[in-house]
């Protein structure tokens, strides 16, 4: 599937913002007591690994 450079900057664009919002709901579970539970840090890792698929996503688009 060919994309336009519009196409990619809209998804780019919507990538960047789930992957901000991501970051955020992370920073907000850090920020609730100086120790992080093991249900907390759980969850951080689902997080981060939903960032990771949507930073993979981005770059695939500069590759096409």
């Amino acid at each position: 599937m060919n994309l336009s450079n519009d196409q990619k900057a809209a998804l780019y664009n919507e990538g960047l913002r789930r992957y901000n919002l991501i970051d955020e709901q992370i920073r907000e579970i850090k920020s609730k007591s100086f120790e992080v539970s093991d249900a907390d840090m759980k969850k951080i890792n689902e997080l981060e690994k939903k960032k990771k698929f949507i930073f993979n996503q981005t770059q695939k688009l500069h590759n096409r």
